[in-house]
């Protein structure tokens, strides 16, 4: 067995050599500590800032009252000309939902680390059938299964849902992007098992926090006791 799958996985090799998804490295057939990255690229990454930080950056864009976020948490920071972004579009636009699960169990890692464990469901932000279609999955789905497998806390879906489709936000600013997710997200048929509970509500990356925070008070709305949010990466 061990036989086949090394011809199998030399065969993959051959037709499609391994490349790190950040700096496109060509990765040979050494081991590296991540499929999708090189160790040159694992080992550069930036820490985020602490937590403090992150909330007090969510709230120049929220009042204290409009803040549904309890806690922040995050991989790593990214800055607007960071490789990092590769990786982050080829988990959302090249089909490569793995590296979702793989950069989810580096996270989930790092929480156990850090006893950030304030939460007892995990909860992917939903993005839109239509988006789904087109993706073939959720990211932040996949970022969920990694995050899981470590802090042994269940994933729980179908019970929050986007009812609009909005446009992407990569252009907007902080008040734009406010407007374009007001009012996005609905129940969906398993909103009950949200009632009374502390949820980490994951996504890939933080900018202004507006989709977060949307979710966030839907989440709130439904009858969640908490909400903490966790993400791959924080925009710089």
């Amino acid at each position: 067995m061990k036989e086949i799958r090394h011809i199998v996985n030399s065969f993959k090799e051959f037709l499609a050599p391994r490349h790190c998804e950040a700096c496109n490295t060509y990765t040979q057939k050494s081991r590296q500590h991540l499929e999708f990255l090189c160790d040159e690229c694992m080992s550069s990454l930036k820490a985020p800032p602490k937590e403090d930080v992150l909330m007090k950056r969510l709230l120049l864009h929220f009042s204290q009252d409009d803040l549904s976020i309890s806690r922040f948490f995050s991989l790593m920071a990214v800055e607007h000309s960071s490789p990092m972004l590769n990786l982050i579009y080829s988990l959302k636009y090249r089909g490569m939902a793995r590296i979702g699960y793989e950069l989810g169990n580096e996270l989930g890692k790092t929480m156990l680390h850090l006893h950030y464990l304030d939460f007892e469901v995990i909860l992917p932000i939903p993005i839109h059938s239509a988006r789904t279609r087109e993706r073939g999955y959720n990211q932040a789905t996949e970022i969920c299964r990694g995050i899981s497998e470590k802090v042994e806390i269940p994933i729980l879906t179908n019970a929050i849902k986007r009812i609009r489709y909005t446009r992407t936000q990569t252009q907007m600013n902080a008040r734009e992007r406010k407007e374009n997710v007001s009012g996005v997200f609905g129940p969906d048929y398993n909103s009950s098992s949200i009632h009374g509970k502390k949820i980490l509500l994951v996504d890939d990356v933080l900018t202004t926090g507006s989709t977060l925070n949307s979710c966030a008070t839907s989440l709130l709305d439904l009858g969640a006791r908490q909400v903490n949010v966790a993400t791959l990466a924080v925009a710089e």
